[in-house]
């Protein structure tokens, strides 16, 4: 029998490091990849670790230092995430457990399942009754315009055997939208299947002309076409088009899934795992999305995210966007299109110290 973990001390770290290349949509260029890594250390040896991604460096010294803060109180408690997460949920009601106060919960919570595991000295997809079978994964590309779309999905189709990939739209025109649909169809065939997200860009009558217009260019899934806030909206253009209509993104917490879930709001959905409340909060709204029939995709943390739709019964794709890879000795690799989880303890995070020490924050 595994002798219980009792956490000894929790330790924050921030790094702000370049995103090489950048993520660019139509709202913004996102070129720093802040994020803040905890660490816990239990009295037994096994040392939990995990990130989260502050967006913003201007986010990135509250999300520490609210994380410190919330993290100061587990020293001493036995390593119980379920247990601890709903606690942390509750005791934080009145502020109110979204925003940087879900994050900082749910880093933490990852962190303390990755102790569990490697307590247990196996994966963490094998601890939570999966196994280590890949995972179809789709190319989520960070270019914008058709040229530069282009010609990354179809090095992402030739280096990785992706299956999908996805881009970001929102041009002005919906021409331009489309003539970037065409190269990217050009650049990569007809077997590939291709996404486009809109980060919540249009408005209702604009996402249905647009919608009608990429469904007849055979595009798989528009993602957040609207507000995420616009259930009612979503809904009734999830009516109105034949592709679905993928979101989740940026749902905060269970709660938040099963609203937009009841709103039948959309046809497809792909949590966050940080947004969610870390692996206990994905776990339950994984729960949701299998008792309402709607298949589940993953929103970056490619390591974290492997692992858990090992144990997805209604898995679609894991999103291949590589936050930490630059930091890590060995990043999640993608063979044959699909995601390996690594047959290692825990989420099979090793982060490469130089590389920390090199982007370290003051947060």
């Amino acid at each position: 029998m595994t002798t219980a973990l009792t956490i000894r001390s929790v330790e924050i770290r921030a790094v702000d490091a370049p995103m090489d290349p950048p993520l660019r949509n139509s709202l913004n260029v996102i070129d720093r990849a802040p994020l803040v890594i905890a660490e816990i250390q239990t009295e037994q040896g096994p040392r939990g670790t995990a990130y989260a991604f502050a967006y913003a460096p201007s986010a990135l010294g509250p999300l520490a230092a609210l994380t410190r803060n919330i993290g100061a109180a587990l020293i001493g408690r036995t390593v119980a995430p379920a247990a601890l997460w709903d606690e942390l949920q509750n005791g934080h009601r009145l502020l109110g457990a979204e925003g940087l106060v879900e994050m900082a919960i749910s880093v933490l919570d990852m962190a303390l399942w990755d102790a569990l595991a490697k307590a247990a000295r196996m994966p963490l997809a094998r601890l939570l009754g999966g196994d280590l079978t890949p995972i179809p994964a789709y190319g989520s590309l960070r270019g914008w315009g058709a040229a530069m779309v282009a010609e990354e999905a179809g090095r992402y189709v030739a280096t990785l055997g992706v299956k999908a990939v996805k881009f970001k739209l929102g041009a002005p025109r919906l021409a331009d939208d489309l003539a970037t649909v065409r190269a990217v169809r050009e650049a990569v065939g007809d077997e590939v299947e291709i996404l486009v997200d809109y980060n919540q860009g249009l408005d209702r009558p604009e996402a249905l002309r647009r919608g009608l217009a990429l469904q007849a260019e055979d595009v798989r899934w528009v993602e957040e076409p609207l507000h995420v806030t616009d259930d009612e909206g979503l809904a009734w253009l999830s009516n109105q088009l034949e592709m679905p209509v993928q979101g989740g993104e940026n749902w905060w917490g269970v709660a938040g899934m099963a609203r937009s879930l009841a709103a039948r709001a959309t046809d497809l959905c792909m949590p966050d795992v940080m947004k969610m409340g870390g692996v206990t909060g994905f776990l339950r709204g994984m729960a949701l999305a299998g008792a309402n029939r709607v298949p589940l995709s993953s929103h970056i943390f490619i390591e974290a995210s492997a692992h858990l739709l090992s144990v997805s019964p209604n898995r679609h794709y894991l999103e291949h966007l590589d936050i930490a890879g630059a930091l890590l000795k060995e990043p999640l690799v993608l063979r044959g299109g699909n995601a390996v989880i690594p047959d290692r303890p825990g989420l099979g995070l090793e982060w490469d110290e130089n590389a920390l020490q090199r982007h370290a924050a003051n947060a």
